[in-house]
């Protein structure tokens, strides 16, 4: 009986010490943003933000300034942002997060990236159909000039000056009013809101999963240029929608992301 008693004891404790990591990760929080001109209420991001929840993911889908009507008159720089980012941290860990992943479609993504450089404390950033490019933008001769004599007033202390500059979204043309230091903080082609530069610079600590469509016009760019540099994490996943579009590549991979977040390290 006494080495029955032994035994059982000695399963118990292999068991509680095989669910140990799994509960030392402590419960997810996912804060998810929407793309440039767009809204929180996208199918994809509802049916990742629904089965997130339903995996005991504590969610959060912000509106954010860039939403439809926004970017056109948007007033806060990249670094502002992050700010806001804080507040939404803050407010899944007062529901129990204790691990935040930052993700997103589009520019939501874009931002994503760049959150975890400046911030270095997320478990993990999710990037679906990663958007705005200011290295791509910067070639159109109209940008480069606006971006330059953007940057220049923003250098030389006069950020603050009402400037009217141009900008793209998915092969449409934007006229953005706002001020030279805003327009320079998002167009910047060596700036916070550019994703190449930005995704050297992410900790190997962090891993990032990457959704790209075959039909993304960025397709062709993303893997080399954003996603390699920022995978240093070996637990990162490139995942390729094939058909994909720029739209619906979240929606379409929406249980194998939260799948992904269940399954961090």
């Amino acid at each position: 009986m006494a080495g029955a008693a032994a035994g059982l004891a000695l399963a118990v404790m292999a068991a509680q010490g095989a669910a140990a990591p799994a509960a030392a990760q402590g419960t997810i929080g996912f804060i998810y943003m929407h793309g440039k001109q767009g809204s929180p209420n996208t199918t994809g991001a509802g049916d990742i933000a629904s089965k997130a929840a339903a995996a005991g993911i504590k969610v959060v889908t912000p509106s954010m300034p860039w939403g439809a009507g926004g970017w056109e008159k948007i007033n806060v720089t990249p670094e502002q942002v992050f700010g806001m980012i804080d507040g939404y941290v803050n407010q899944l860990r007062a529901q129990g997060a204790q691990r935040i992943v930052v993700g997103g479609q589009s520019l939501g993504a874009n931002m994503a990236l760049a959150y975890a450089v400046a911030r270095q404390n997320v478990a993990g950033v999710v990037m679906a159909a990663p958007g705005h490019s200011p290295i791509g933008s910067y070639r159109n001769a109209s940008i480069k000039e606006n971006v330059d004599q953007a940057c220049q007033l923003a250098k030389a202390g006069q950020g603050n000056q009402a400037f009217t500059g141009l900008d793209d979204n998915q092969g449409n043309s934007i006229r953005i009013s706002t001020t030279a230091a805003v327009y320079c903080g998002w167009l910047n082609p060596r700036g916070a809101a550019s994703m190449p530069v930005q995704a050297r610079d992410l900790p190997a600590g962090i891993p990032v999963m990457l959704i790209i469509g075959t039909k993304d016009p960025a397709f062709g760019f993303t893997e080399n240029n954003i996603y390699k540099p920022a995978a240093k994490n070996p637990y990162s996943r490139y995942l390729v929608i094939d058909g994909g579009e720029h739209r619906n590549t979240d929606h379409a991979a929406s249980q194998r992301i939260v799948d992904w977040m269940k399954g961090l390290p």
